[in-house]
């Protein structure tokens, strides 16, 4: 009978809230409609609506519900970011988590406070606390692991030689013999003996020669991996069964319940660092290198390729001939569509229909080996979130000032950039784990300062709602709410684009056995990733702003007046960092971007590797034509110096300082009647200039800090306006343009 109460009870709110939708869509729609009044801007800068505050990250099931709604009013919080508080055997089921929940939940409803929903019994997102792989062990991360093995067999007439090789454990996908040339590279056409294998054991006897044995065997993922560290066997986030039975244990689960408030007060469902884990996270050394893997992956390899993705496996561990980087880009495309599309796509299409937005971050955001090693290309999956995001764990100067910790400045720019190319309305940051009440909460409101004005407007803080008094945890809260809101408002706008340049890192990338951490275990891909992040951190010190583009998104540009034109934005100029391989298809692209007086500023090394299956005489042809004969729209770089000359005769600056400082950081957003300019000093000491912004109308300065609206001491130039300031060190302000 209790069984039937709960389906029929089920039943009736998904019934109601069905009924609902359409209401609860339209005002989401109107809350989320920038406001055009001045009047409107300023109220609501001043005090900002709850959407925009932060939430604070965590509910432990000792709170007591009442209490814990009490602290969020006074530490102005936004609202509570929150799953169900139990684990083990009764998580999602127990009563007593279900209760604390349901009261945090009314109080919020009561306070109009916001509500995300935490998706996960820790992290990483996608086992419900085990569930999903209880019963199922066919959802479990796989990965097809590599080993091989050099022999050379003399010329003894006569005489035959049999060599007995053991290979990993597991299923052998694919085991096969190979020729080498004088150079040690694989030729010709493989010798399959994946039907001889008995009990791991390889029985061949090769003819006079020297070959290499190969072995691509399927196996759990679990040693080493990012699993070990969080709590047990992980899905298979490849196979959409596995993510489907998730969303089924969790998601509707909640909807169940709650779903009345989907749209109001459950604003997001938040999923944290999934990935298909073939990269190493643990310090002891794995015995074999490893791709993730599903079993329909051969499949869908030939219906994008064309070919056997048995042809393509040696390339990935090895040197495999002319074809290695063509066929590398081949299967690490797949596997990052795969990913989108089993996983993140399948969450957000949930969520559209449940009238939520979906949420959530990678693992290890910082680094183009670690996308290389966890989703080949992290643009796909970005893509298919709601509300792309990232985590800051610490906050310490080192990873705002361009350090590989934390990624510097190339972590919050991949988010914002996604949120600008597809038009998503929020970009979120998991920030301040490793932050104590040690570190001044003027420090912590610092850095999310730089976040956002690299294009983070949505912040959920971990552990610090602990660590400082109500009245520090709002004066934090005032100032991410203006910040998020004024930075929501309008459209982002920037001239220059940087290459995503992940084709090039997948050209010189090589599973390892060591924690990816050790980035020269890849040199040539560590090359491109270090370039990436010093070229990005210099557009930045030169006062330009930017967004990055992947290839695909190059390619589907239209191109006009001199610029690449997606969605809202243009880009006129692009900017290449030792980017070594292109597909063909872009580079023609890139072309007829310089042709129509576009500008391409490339970074030590030219693309003459070619990523797809286009004619290598013509790749290069093309590139000794943009490069050779094209020089008036294409410059090639070599220094810092000549980069940052390069970046000021190029396009139009939307800022200009005076004196030149390389502190100064900007985001420039359009309204129909105003222009919002948020300026930051990066730097750790006061910049005093005149700053020449590329817009008109009477200037105000908006102190995020606190609330405060000055006049500008501005005048009009030819160039559009300059405006005296003064900012302290490692703080911002609003320049608002009223053109009205």
């Amino acid at each position: 009978m209790q069984l039937k109460l709960e389906k029929i009870f089920s039943l009736f709110m998904v019934l109601a809230c069905t009924l609902s939708l359409f209401a609860q869509d339209d005002k989401k729609k109107a809350d989320q409609s920038p406001p055009m009044d001045i009047g409107q801007l300023r109220r609501e800068f001043i005090d900002p609506p709850n959407d925009y505050r932060a939430l604070p990250l965590g509910l432990s099931g000792k709170n007591n519900a009442a209490e814990y709604v009490e602290r969020l009013v006074r530490g102005r919080w936004g609202g509570a970011h929150i799953s169900y508080p139990g684990g083990g055997t009764g998580y999602l089921h127990d009563t007593t988590g279900w209760s604390l929940f349901n009261n945090v939940l009314q109080g919020c409803r009561e306070h109009d406070l916001k509500v995300w929903i935490y998706d996960e019994n820790g992290y990483p997102s996608g086992r419900a606390g085990g569930q999903v792989l209880a019963g199922h062990p066919e959802f479990e991360a796989q990965g097809l692991f590599y080993d091989s093995r050099d022999i050379q067999i003399p010329d003894n007439r006569g005489e035959s030689r049999e060599i007995e090789w053991r290979i990993p454990a597991g299923t052998p996908f694919f085991v096969a013999m190979y020729a080498l040339d004088r150079e040690g590279h694989i030729t010709g056409k493989p010798v399959e003996l994946t039907g001889s294998v008995k009990n791991r054991l390889v029985k061949v006897s090769p003819a006079p020669g020297s070959w290499r044995l190969t072995a691509f065997v399927q196996n759990h993922l679990f040693a080493g991996t990012h699993a070990v560290l969080t709590g047990g066997p992980y899905i298979n986030i490849l196979d959409p069964d596995a993510v489907g039975r998730f969303i089924q244990i969790t998601h509707e689960l909640y909807y169940a319940r709650y779903g009345a408030d989907f749209g109001e007060v459950i604003r997001t469902i938040f999923n944290d660092e999934v990935s298909v884990m073939s990269g190493f996270l643990t310090d002891d050394s794995q015995p074999f290198p490893a791709v993730a893997w599903y079993h329909e992956l051969p499949e869908l390899f030939r219906k994008q390729t064309g070919y056997d993705i048995r042809d393509c496996l040696p390339a990935l561990f090895d040197d495999a001939g002319d074809e290695t980087i063509r066929k590398r880009c081949d299967f690490y495309s797949l596997i990052s569509q795969q990913i989108a599309n089993a996983f993140f796509k399948q969450i957000r299409e949930w969520c559209a229909e449940h009238n939520i937005a979906s949420t959530g971050h990678l693992l290890w955001e910082e680094s183009l080996i670690y996308h290389a090693n966890f989703y080949g290309s992290v643009f796909p999956s970005y893509k298919e979130l709601d509300w792309p995001g990232i985590d800051v764990l610490s906050c310490q100067y080192g990873c705002t000032s361009g350090s590989h910790t934390e990624g510097g400045p190339v972590t919050p720019k991949l988010a914002s950039s996604v949120a600008h190319i597809w038009d998503k309305e929020r970009t979120i940051s998991e920030s301040f784990w490793s932050v104590t009440n040690k570190t001044p909460v003027e420090e912590v409101i610092a850095h999310y300062t730089w976040q956002a004005v690299l294009g983070i407007n949505a912040l959920t803080t971990l552990t610090i709602h602990n660590s400082y008094s109500d009245e520090e945890l709002g004066l934090m809260n005032d100032c991410a709410g203006r910040l998020n809101y004024l930075l929501t408002r309008g459209q982002f706008r920037a001239d220059v684009a940087i290459l995503y340049p992940i084709a090039s890192v997948w050209a010189g990338f090589r599973p390892a056995t060591r924690h990816v951490h050790n980035l020269g275990d890849n040199p040539n891909a560590r090359d491109v990733d270090e370039a990436w992040r010093y070229v990005s951190a210099q557009v930045l010190l030169s006062q330009r702003d930017f967004d990055y583009l992947d290839e695909e998104l190059i390619r589907s540009a239209t191109i006009a007046d001199g610029k690449l034109n997606i969605g809202k934005n243009g880009y006129s100029v692009l900017v290449l960092p030792h980017v070594t391989t292109l597909s063909f298809a872009t580079l023609k692209q890139i072309k007829h971007f310089t042709d129509n007086g576009g500008t391409v500023i490339s970074w030590q090394t030219l693309p003459l590797n070619r990523a797809d299956a286009g004619p290598e005489t013509e790749h290069r042809a093309l590139v000794e034509e943009l490069w050779n004969t094209n020089k008036g729209r294409v410059i090639h770089t070599m220094t810092e110096a000549a980069l940052r000359q390069a970046l000021r005769n190029s396009g139009t600056p939307d800022l200009m300082v005076t004196p030149v400082t390389t502190g100064i950081y900007y985001q420039h957003r359009v309204l129909p009647k105003e222009d919002i300019f948020f300026v930051v000093n990066n730097s750790q000491e006061p910049v005093s200039g005149d700053f020449v912004f590329s817009a008109n109308g009477k200037a105000e300065l908006w102190n995020p800090i606190n609330g405060e609206i000055t006049a500008a001491n501005s005048r009009k130039t030819p160039k559009g306006s300059t405006v005296k300031i003064t900012l302290a060190q490692r703080s911002g302000v609003f320049v608002i343009f009223n053109r009205n």
